[in-house]
């Protein structure tokens, strides 16, 4: 049950998630449409940003329900092509980096040091960040108006989204979807929320309500990811240790 908590990270923090449903969801909002265009135009100008996410996640397999509190931090330099996050999940904390188009995950025990795996080279780097495949999914999706909403006692724009599971799929790297053993019927009942600044047009904060099903177990998770620190200094350096002899194709017993 561990592993499918750690799907929903990955699918929180590179893939973002919609509602699935069975009929077509309505046309997109023009205002809501305008809204996305004009923050997806502010993110392409972003050299840099820091972020926080938050998760509650409930798993069953059918007998006693497990809860698990998720959290953690990142930073992303966009101009040096790196990123570096931390994730805690109860007693154990993961360690990730990306340097340039190469990710590098901290391996559980018994295993020490790092994976590595290849970053897609067939869309612009920073889409594999989490602001920017957030906005991505929002760019690719019917979206909705939901109009001024207070935050933290700030203004923002609320904006939900309705993204089709090939949206999904096309935001999800090969190697995560492998990972994960992810596919259309493992994700359901999402949805997608993104309050954005007025003023900057910058995103602040995402929401992501949604169930995975695998391999005889479900998961329901509420993920919060915040945006902060736009533009401001900020130096990710990357620990000697993770280039030393890292195990190709990701850490044993990821797959």
């Amino acid at each position: 049950m561990r592993r499918l908590v750690l799907a929903v990270c990955f699918v929180a923090l590179f893939a973002g998630c919609g509602t699935f449903v069975g009929d077509s969801p309505p046309p997109s909002d023009e205002r809501a449409v305008a809204a996305v265009e004009e923050a997806n135009s502010t993110v392409a100008t972003v050299k840099a940003y820091r972020f926080g996410m938050d998760m509650h996640v409930t798993a069953s397999d059918g007998e006693q329900p497990r809860t698990v509190r998720v959290d953690g931090e990142g930073a992303v330099n966009v101009s040096e092509k790196r990123m570096q996050a931390t994730t805690r999940m109860q007693d154990q904390t993961v360690e990730s980096f990306v340097d340039g188009y190469k990710a590098y995950q901290g391996c559980q025990e018994p295993w020490d040091g790092y994976g590595v795996e290849n970053v897609s080279r067939s869309e612009p780097w920073a889409t594999a960040t989490p602001l920017h495949r957030q906005v991505l999914l929002f760019e690719r999706s019917n979206v909705y108006w939901r109009g001024n909403e207070t935050l933290d006692g700030n203004r923002t724009v609320l904006v939900t989204a309705s993204p089709s599971a090939e949206t999904i799929e096309s935001l999800m790297n090969r190697r995560q979807a492998g990972d994960m053993a992810l596919n259309r019927g493992s994700l359901e009942n999402a949805t997608a929320r993104l309050w954005l600044d007025p003023e900057t047009n910058r995103p602040v904060k995402s929401e992501l309500r949604l169930q995975i099903s695998q391999r005889g177990a479900t998961a329901t998770a509420t993920i919060t990811l915040r945006y902060t620190d736009f533009d401001e200094p900020t130096k990710i350096s990357v620990p000697p240790e993770v280039y030393d002899d890292p195990y190709e194709l990701g850490c044993p017993g990821a797959s």
